[in-house]
This record gives structure tokens, C-alpha cells and sequence, in this order.
């Protein structure tokens, strides 16, 4: 008889640290700002977080570029003391940021057509996969998230530079949450 009240007390706790650890989790946090860690900066996207002590971030810097001319590249950098850099970037044809139409409806079209098969592969959206070209694009002990929309490249930037230099720490929001990004 005693078993199946020990049992019972087992499974009444196990439910208990699941809901626990279910509340901890900011899955179900719509976009925006939030109070984190206090002393640490963090950004949650749909496809990962990266969090670093404020104290222990040396740069953030936004930038573009053009890789062999075709593809523009929107970066935000935050670099670490420690051994880690955290790059969140947006990238698009240069095709498709130009004001000259030609090809950019080709462009979007196979783009659109490359997701789907991605997204049916089980792979998800082509425009928030990191992709890399080992070893030309391999960037060790850096932490590396493809956003789908370049405006999420400033709202990072404004946040990271807002709770870092502005605030340096002390300001109440320092956790990002973009899901959509």
C-alpha cells in the first residue's frame, strides 16, 4: 500500500518541476523588450539566444557589405572579452534592394520557390538558416543568427547600444525577444 502513495508523491512532484521549468522558459513572450538578467544583455530569436555579461561586451558595431558584388550584407557585431562574438546579419541580392526592377521578380520568384522546398524538407525558412561554406566562411567562436528582415538588424543594434552604452546596465529591459526577425 505504501508504494502506490510513493508513487503517487513522485509523479505529483515530477508535474511540479515541469510546470516550474515551463515558466521559465520565454517561448510564449511576444516580441519586444523584457527585464533579463541583471548585468547581462540577451536577444532570443526563434532560432536561438545569445547572452553576455555586460561588463564583458568590448564593441557593437553595425555595418553592410557587398560579397563579390551580388549579395548585400546588414551585420550587427557584439564583441566579448571572452572568446566569443556574437553576429546577427540580414542578407539580400543586390537585385533586390535596387531600384532597377529587372530580375528582381525572377529573384523573388526563386527564392520563394527554394523556401517552400526547404520549408517541405523539414529544413524551415532559407531566409533565417545560417548557411556557411566550410572553410571560407567558417567563423570560429562566434555565434551566428540569420535574421529574415533587415529592420531587425537596427532594432538589435538600437537595443544592444541602448542597455550596453546608454544604460550601462542599469536600465530595466535588457532582454530582446524577436521571433520574426
Amino acid at each position: 500500500m505504501k508504494t502506490p502513495s510513493l508513487l503517487l508523491l513522485l509523479f505529483i512532484l515530477t508535474l511540479g518541476c515541469l510546470s516550474a521549468q515551463n515558466q521559465n522558459q520565454p517561448q510564449s513572450q511576444e516580441d519586444g523588450n523584457y527585464a533579463g538578467i541583471a548585468g547581462f544583455w540577451e536577444v532570443v530569436t526563434s532560432d536561438g539566444r545569445f547572452v553576455a555579461r555586460l561588463d564583458q561586451i568590448a564593441s557593437v558595431s553595425q555595418h553592410q557589405y557587398l560579397i563579390d558584388g551580388g549579395i548585400r550584407v546588414y551585420e550587427v557585431t557584439v564583441d566579448t572579452d571572452g572568446v566569443q562574438t556574437a553576429r546577427f546579419y540580414y542578407i539580400e541580392s543586390v537585385n533586390e534592394s535596387s531600384s532597377v526592377t529587372t530580375g528582381s521578380a525572377t529573384f523573388n520568384r526563386i527564392k520563394d520557390l527554394a523556401n517552400q522546398a526547404s520549408e517541405k524538407a523539414g529544413m524551415g525558412n532559407l531566409d533565417s538558416i545560417v548557411t556557411k561554406h566550410y572553410p571560407d566562411t567558417t567563423h570560429a567562436k562566434t555565434s551566428e543568427y540569420r535574421m529574415s528582415n533587415k529592420a531587425t538588424i537596427d532594432q538589435i543594434y538600437d537595443h544592444v547600444h541602448r542597455v550596453w552604452a546608454v544604460e550601462k546596465g542599469r536600465g530595466k529591459q535588457n532582454r530582446l525577444v524577436i521571433r520574426n526577425g
